[in-house]
């Protein structure tokens, strides 16, 4: 939608969803306490948003939508020597990301069937990691499994283009870019580009 409705429409209620592939920019060394070896690290994977917007005119929307981004998966093999965090053997962590966006849009439609526009707002998030199979807390218990939680509140921006292809069907293409923090310390950036679809109501 965003300004690509039909003349007569110029504000109201719209919906839909969209998918892509999301980026959460955790690096190997982000799990390596410098001990282990032959570190595997998977950082972009399948991620979605649910949106729900109102439009005032034909240039300005407001959005609000649920963000689930692709997990972040790391493996790797830890050989035996003194180890702040990892029991010996094969060890494993993944990192989630999710949460809810407030975003104002900005947007210049073209003959009525299509929009270029601008978004930015603030992303609401929650995250966990995961490791497995760890020694932190002092215990030597196969499988110890240590998870850590942490939210917040970021900023988000993004660009995009939308296209009425039938009746109060819209196609949408856009890219968001937005920070998480993960076990209290680090941050990193995630870049969401996403194909979806919204309904006029």
């Amino acid at each position: 939608m965003l300004g690509c409705a039909k003349a007569a429409q110029t504000e109201g209620w719209y919906g839909g969803v969209a998918a892509g592939e999301s980026a959460v920019h955790i690096a190997d060394r982000d799990w390596d306490d410098g001990t282990l070896v032959n570190d595997k690290l998977k950082n972009k994977g399948a991620a979605y948003k649910i949106i729900a917007g109102y439009r005032f005119t034909p240039h300005l929307d407001v959005e609000l939508s649920y963000m689930h981004l692709a997990d972040t998966k790391f493996t790797a093999f830890e050989p035996g020597v003194l180890s702040s965090v990892w029991q010996s053997g094969s060890v494993m962590g993944r990192a989630e990301a999710k949460g809810m966006n407030l975003e104002g849009v900005l947007a210049w439609p073209f003959k009525q069937r299509f929009a270029l526009f601008v978004k930015g707002g603030i992303f609401m998030w929650d995250t966990t990691m995961i490791s497995n199979p760890t020694v932190s807390g002092g215990t030597l218990t196969l499988g110890d499994v240590l998870t850590e939680r942490d939210d917040g509140m970021s900023g988000i921006y993004g660009v995009g283009a939308d296209l009425r292809f039938r009746g109060d069907w819209h196609a949408r293409l856009e890219w968001e870019h937005t920070t998480v923090r993960f076990a209290g310390t680090m941050d990193r950036g995630v870049d969401f580009p996403s194909l979806g679809v919204t309904l006029d109501f």
